[in-house]
Parts: structure tokens; sequence; C-alpha cells
């Protein structure tokens, strides 16, 4: 209780210092007066008595410093102190404190960036009420190949198992809306079982969620809108209750509203019950299309559950051995499955990128604190020579580094949100899920913190111990000279960590450079806003067989070919750079480029006029007939590639292949080659490779993506193929409208961005070497500004002296580019490139590193080697 007290009090004098002073200041003076009215009753002249009065008492500020160290927390007052201190002497020196702090600053708010890109992608989560106890089951097979569910093995786990409260399955796939006095629309769903819901602990906005008997077969058709649905094509209007629509031609009666962040782990615009699905309950067992969650009960935990469905799946294979056999449960959290783990490869590297950034800037930023302790080391030396303890000084330069350190996590903040926000901006709208959050959070500013604390350590602590050692006679007879002796050591061995650092970036950057897509002739022609590309589905229930396709897409093609301003008119697949089918390639007598292995090639189908869409003619032979890919017409084209790959040449006119699927039988006839084509880029993680291009009409496929080249306006544009799609089928909606540049880019932003935030990481890291090596050289010549001035004045050319700077700046970039060497292999053994034939430790990586490196130390020391050359020596001496 004492010690309680004690330390109240002690907290007390703290905060009520100043009144505390006011009284204490008082009460001395009631001693002083009244020992100056004893001497002066003694017969003492009354400037005698106080004299004497002052020395009986003993010193006031000897007394008061007692008083606080008893009465108050003297470690808080030093602390205190030491803060006040260090901020006179950061603003009296504002030259090096924005330096410092902007170098922190880049450091903590690029690390900062990236920890709140990772938490949004990886540790948020999805908003689900107590989310830990929520889990994804599904399967894998003996090659532990990952798979779904299927309906009655759902069914059997959902009865055999009590480590659950409830437990879901659902699955997603595209449905036409339609209804009178509306445009049909395209839309995602979700179709999930009647527990959906009240697992995730989500209550519908408006209306009600599905009930039990929702998802019995035979009961009426209802549908559930989601937040966006509902404002986007109803206007949030609240009278959508029991409105009907016609979904795939079935219809259904709306019951509810779902808000957007729903925690469910999928985006429809739609939901459905499970039993909307045709033929559902009839699938086999292997016909594992469904995902399922379930929600653990209190007092279960993730073993016993996993140990539980075990248990089924292996009764379950023994019973259905055809399709069960093999087939194993796995059960993981439902954050971890939807959103992956922070451990993850990808992930631990984009992470260990920001702290390579972050040790960069705290190499360069300890660099210009141990300039600035040099230039101190007089002051230091005093202050030791007075008195000062080590850990004093210390604790001294500690604090300096923990405001600079402060200051530039306040700085790095605001660059974070800057560079968060431009990174959003650069990712498609709709292209990320809901539950994908950028703004910052608590774990966020935790994060920026622990990483702000954690940089006083990495570039103060060094630099203090090795100021509060300095040798004070050494340092007030010799003056710099054996700071610098000491400072030329360290600052040689951070630059080495700088530059070492910097080599990881470098070297991947110049594997991404060399193993970069070559560009092809055709890609400026693809890439064009002169075609827009639309897709159209055609429901089964009306089109269900390959004729009736056929028959639509053939008076589609007839009509749009009719329309004045449509210059060319095409369906196809897939369009390009936005995916092709992979199949087996068998030629007779083929020249295959691995014999060991099945060949195989990139197909694409496609209707005559697909090359005249974006201006590209065959290199040779024939573009597609209107009969071609009907029985007897077996005809195909290959692009150039595919001619050099399989024939070394173009001569493929008149010559055989076929193609079939991967699981599909053997060839039962051939294909006869009409034309070669120019070689267009189909993937975007491909360059120039073997495609083969099949007539549309052979399969007619249920999807089917239209090309058309028009100088008309977009908006007009859409308008008329809609209304020509709508003629045809009113029911048929015409959807992802966009120009082929437009697709392109909402395809490919994922590599994209990743490539570009990489190569600014990458100069950010060089800018941040190049700035601290140019500080140490400019630092370097003006500390040897007289030994400089002696050589000039002994007879050195200006060349002397730009050799002696040069020669420093040359040891420090090779012991650099050594530490980069071995960073480099330890980062390629941690995270692996993928690439076995270009790595970033190959000579022809590190030939190319070596010479970036190299043009940026001749940039970075020229300015200080030039000012060196041209020092008059005179002044030099002078003022060295």
């Amino acid at each position: 209780m004492t010690t309680l007290r004690v330390l109240v009090n002690r907290c007390l004098e703290f905060l009520l210092r100043r009144r505390r002073d006011a009284r204490l200041s008082e009460e001395i003076q009631v001693h002083l007066d009244l020992l100056t009215d004893e001497y002066a009753a003694r017969g003492l002249p009354p400037d005698d008595a106080r004299r004497a009065a002052r020395r009986a008492f003993g010193g006031v500020d000897r007394v008061t410093a007692d008083y606080r160290y008893q009465r108050g927390l003297p470690a808080l007052d030093g602390l205190l102190q030491d803060v006040r201190f260090a901020g006179r002497l950061l603003g009296r020196d504002p030259g090096f404190t924005l330096a410092a702090v902007a170098v922190l600053a880049v450091g903590i708010g690029v690390n900062n960036m990236l920890f709140t890109i990772v938490n949004a992608h990886t540790l948020r989560g999805l908003p689900i009420e107590d989310v830990g106890r929520v889990v994804s089951l599904s399967t894998f097979d003996e090659q532990n190949r990952a798979g779904g569910v299927s309906f009655l093995d759902f069914v059997d786990w959902r009865l055999e198992t009590r480590s659950f409260t409830q437990m879901a399955a659902y699955t997603s796939a595209p449905v036409v809306v339609a209804e009178d006095g509306r445009a049909p629309e395209r839309l995602d769903a979700t179709f999930v079982s009647a527990s959906a819901f009240p697992l995730i602990g989500t209550q519908p906005t408006l209306g009600r969620g599905f009930a039990t008997h929702d998802d019995m077969a035979g009961s009426a058709p209802v549908a559930i809108l989601s937040s966006r649905l509902w404002m986007s094509r109803y206007g949030q209007d609240p009278h959508v209750l029991g409105r009907v629509v016609s979904i795939d031609g079935l219809e259904a009666v709306v019951v509810g509203v779902v808000p957007e962040r729903s925690g469910f782990p999928a985006t429809p615009q739609i939901w459905l019950p499970l039993s909307r699905i045709a033929g559902l309950r009839d699938r086999a067992r292997d016909a594992r299309s469904l995902q399922s969650i379930a929600r653990l009960r209190n007092d279960a935990g993730l073993e016993a559950a996993r140990a539980e469905l075990e248990a089924v799946a292996s009764r379950l294979a023994a019973e259905h051995p055809a399709t069960n056999r093999g087939v194993r449960v796995r059960v993981a959290p439902v954050n971890e499955q939807v959103l992956g783990r922070m451990s993850d490869p990808a992930w631990a590297a984009f992470m260990a990128t920001g702290v390579l950034v972050v040790l960069i800037s705290c190499a360069n930023a300890a660099n210009l604190v141990m300039g600035r302790a040099v230039e101190r080391s007089r002051e230091i030396a005093i202050r030791a020579a007075l008195g000062a303890g080590r850990w004093r000084m210390t604790r001294q330069m500690l604090v300096e580094g923990a405001i600079l350190a402060a200051l530039g996590g306040a700085a790095g903040l605001a660059l974070a949100i800057a560079g968060v926000r431009l990174f959003r901006s650069a990712i498609p709208p709709q292209a990320l899920p809901y539950w994908v959050d950028y703004t910052p959070d608590g774990r966020v500013l935790a994060a920026l913190v622990a990483v702000t604390a954690a940089t006083v350590f990495l570039f103060a602590l060094f630099p203090a111990v090795q100021a509060a050692r300095t040798d004070v006679n050494a340092t007030l007879t010799e003056g710099l000279r054996s700071g610098l002796e000491r400072r030329g050591k360290w600052s040689t061995g951070f630059l080495a960590a700088e530059f070492g650092l910097a080599v990881i970036l470098l070297s991947h950057f110049v594997v991404n450079v060399r193993t970069a897509q070559s560009p092809l002739a055709t890609d400026d022609a693809i890439r064009t806003s002169e075609v827009l590309t639309a897709a159209v589905t055609l429901p089964p229930a009306r089109y269900d067989t390959a004729e009736r396709r056929a028959a639509f897409y053939s008076e589609l093609l007839e009509r749009l070919g009719r329309m004045p301003g449509l210059e060319s008119v095409a369906l196809a697949s897939s369009a390009p750079l936005l995916g092709a089918a992979e199949q087996r390639l068998y030629v007779p007598h083929m020249r295959a480029p691995d014999r060991n292995r099945q060949a195989t090639t990139a197909t694409v189908s496609v209707t005559p006029g697909y090359f005249s869409v974006f201006g590209l003619a065959l290199v040779r032979g024939r573009d597609f007939a209107a009969d071609d890919g009907a029985p007897g017409r077996g005809h195909v084209i290959v692009n150039e590639r595919f001619a050099e790959v399989f024939a070394g040449g173009p001569d493929w006119i008149g010559q055989s292949l076929a193609v079939v699927p991967d699981d599909g039988p053997e060839p039962s006839s051939w294909l006869t080659v009409v034309g070669v084509a120019p070689s267009i880029r189909h993937r975007s993680n491909r360059g120039a490779e073997p495609v083969v291009y099949l007539p549309f009409r052979a399969e007619a496929a249920p999807s089917a993506t239209l090309l058309v080249r028009s100088p008309m306006d977009t908006d007009a544009l859409v308008g008329l193929l809609r209304r020509e799609v709508q003629a045809l089928d009113s029911a048929l909606p015409l959807y992802r409208t966009r120009t082929m540049r437009q697709a392109i880019a909402e395809a490919t932003w994922v590599p994209r961005l990743s490539n570009d935030l990489f190569q600014t990481l990458t100069l950010i890291a060089v800018f941040l070497a190049t700035a601290g090596l140019y500080a140490v050289t400019a630092h370097g010549v003006s500390q040897r500004k007289r030994e400089i001035g002696v050589r000039l004045a002994l007879g050195a050319r200006p060349r002397h002296v730009i050799q002696l700077v040069a020669r420093r700046v040359a040891w420090q970039l090779a012991l650099g580019f050594a530490a980069g060497i071995a960073c480099t292999r330890v980062w390629g053994w941690m995270f692996s490139t993928g690439r076995a034939d270009v790595t970033p430790t190959d000579p022809a990586s590190l030939v190319a590193v070596a010479g970036i490196l190299a043009a940026v130390a001749a940039l970075a020391s020229l300015l200080p080697a030039r000012r060196a050359a041209r020092l008059d020596p005179v002044d030099a001496i002078r003022c060295g």
C-alpha cells in the first residue's frame, strides 16, 4: 500500500509540477527570509545577512532537484528534458532534419502502403460475426487436386456430423433476368441452400431470406436481390417485394434484398435457392460442382470437425468406390480458404520487398545521423568531459532518432494513403470483391507504429552508441580527424548495405525486362478503340442444339452485315488477349518441339471476317467461307508461329491436322489447313504461340464474343447492336460491351499493375541508394577540403582529385555489389522466380545490374568530384 501511495504521489507531482514548484519556491523563500532575519538580528548588514542565509540553506537549485527526485518521476523528467533539447537541436539544423525525415518517410510509407494492401487482401477477412468459427469444406483426391462438393455428399455430411451448428452449399452461375418493361440483363447469380444466410448471420435489409421450404423440390420459385442490383435496376423501389421476374425463362418472386457486404464468400447480383439448379439431386457423386461452408459448434474444434468429416468420407469411399475412392475432405477457416494467408509465398515476397525499402531508408538515415554525430563530436566530447555518462549521451541521441522516426512515420502515413489511393485508382471498377477494403484500420496503424519504432533502433542506435564512445582527449586535440576516420568505415558499411539491398530489387527488375514478352506486329491492331466487343449467351432451354445456335448466329451476322456504318463483323469463342482453349494436337509425321510429350496448341473458333475486323490480312491462303465447318468442310487456319514450330516454315496450305480436348478421344477425322494468319496474342502471359483457328459454325457454342469494327460512337453502336440482338430474341441480353482497348486493359490489370508497382519500388530503392551515395560523397569531400587543398597546392591536377573521389566511390560500390549478390542468392532461395533459364544471379543479369550501379555511382559522385576538383587551394587550406 505504501508503494502504491508513493507511486500515486509521484504521478500527481508530475502532473501538478508547476503548482507544486510554485509552492516549493514560496516555501524556500520563506526559509531564506527567516534565516536572513536571524542573521540580521545578530547584527549583520542586510546584504551580508542574505548571503549568509543562502550559505546556510545550501544551493536552491540542488534543493529543488532533490525535491523533484524524491517526489516526482525523474526518469520521465529527464526524458522530457531530452525531448526539448533534441527539438531545439533539430530545429537549428532544418536541412538535416528534412533530409532524414524524407528518407524515413519514403521507407515507412512504402512499407505501410504494401501492408495496407496485404491487410485488405488477406488479413481483414470477411465481415462475418465470429468468423473464426466459420470454415470452408472442400475435397481433394489422391493427387492432391482440389475439388468441390457433390450434392449427395453434402447431404450425407450434413446429416452425419455433429461438430457444426449449420452447413450450407452454394455455387455461382450467370443467369438472364427479364421482365415486362425492362431490358433483359445477364447477371451473376449464386444458388444457396436455405441455411446460408443464418449461418453467416446476415439479415436482409428488405423482406426475408430463404426459408427451408424454398429449398425443396417443387416449391414456388423465389429470388433475393443484392443491394447493388436493387439500386441499379429498380432504383431502390421499396415495392420490389412480390415482383415477378423471369430468370432464364422461368418466373420467380422477389422476396428480399441482401446488403452488399453480406459476409458471404461470393459477389452475386441475385440469389436463388439451390433447388433451382435443374437435375441437382440426380447428379452423380463425382459431379463436385458445389462449394460448402459450415459453422463450428462452440465446443468443437477444427481438428475434431476434420476427423469427423474424414470418417464420413471414408465410409462414402467404401460404399461408393466408383465415385468416392481416394476422395478426402479439407476443412479450413473460411478466411484462409477465400483470402489466402499472409505467409503464402507471393504475399511474403510482397511484404519482404517493403522491408527491403525500409532497411535501405534506415541505412540512408544512419549515414546522415553518423555524419551529423561527427560534426557534433566536439560538443559531445565537451559534455563527456563535464561528466555526462555514455548512457546519458546515448539516450539523448536515441531521443533525437525517435523524434525523426515519429516525424517520418507521420509523413509516411500520408505517403501511404496517397500511394494506396493511386494504386486503387489503377484497378478497374468492380474488379475487386466487396471484402477488399483499402481503408486503414487499427491493424494498419499498429503496424505503422511498430515499423516506426523499429526504425529508431535500425538507424539511430548504432550511431548513438558510437557517438557516446567518443575519445574525449583525441577529439579535443585532433578535432574532427578521429571522428572522420571512424565515420568513414561505418558510412562505407551503411552504403554497402544500401546497395546490397537495392541489388536484390535491381536484379529482379533486370530479370523481368529480359523475360518480358516481345512485341508482336499485331499488338497495336488488337489494342484498339475502333473495335467493339460484346458477349452473347444463348439459353439452353431455347437453343438446345448446335443447329439452332448456328442459325441464330448466322442470322445475327447477316443482319449486322447489312447495317450501314459497320465495316466488319465477326463472332469468336474469345477475343484476342482474353483467352484461348488448349487442345491436343495431332499431325501426320509431325516434327514436334518435344517428342516425349503430347503436343498441344491454342485454339480459337472464329467466323469469316475475324481477321478483317482487326485490319489484318492472311499471310497465305484464304479466309473461312460461310460453309466451312459444315459436314465435309473440315477446314482450319493456323498462325505463323504454328507453321514455324511444327513445320519450320509457312508451307502448311493443304496439310492435315486434328485437335481434340484434353479429355477427348483420339481424332476420328482430319482437318485441312486453308490459310496461314499473322500471329496474334491470345493470352496475356504468353508471346507468340501456335494457334489453330476453327470454323465457329462447327460447334456453335452457347456463348460467343461479338466483334464489330465501326467508326460510330461507342454508345450509339452498343444501342444498335442491342436492338438487333433483341429483334431476334427479345429476352436475350448483350453484355460486356466495351472496346477492345478497354477489354484488354480490364483483363490484364493484375500483371500490369504488379509490374508497375515493382518497377516503382525498384526506382525508389535505387533513388535512395543514389541519394545516400551522393550525401556521403559530398560530406566526405567537404570534410576533406583541407587535405584536397594541400594536394592541389602541392601540384595535384583536378583529374587526380577526381580519381581520389572515384576510388572511394568504386570501393563502396564494389562492396555493395558483392553484398548484393549474396543477398540476391538468399532471396532467390527464399522466393523462387519460377524460371530456370533466367535467374537474378546469372552472368547476363549481374552484368546488367553492375552497369546500372556504375551509372548510378557516376551520377551520384559527379557533382561532388567536380566541386572538389575546382577548389581554390588557398581558400580550402584557410577554411578547412
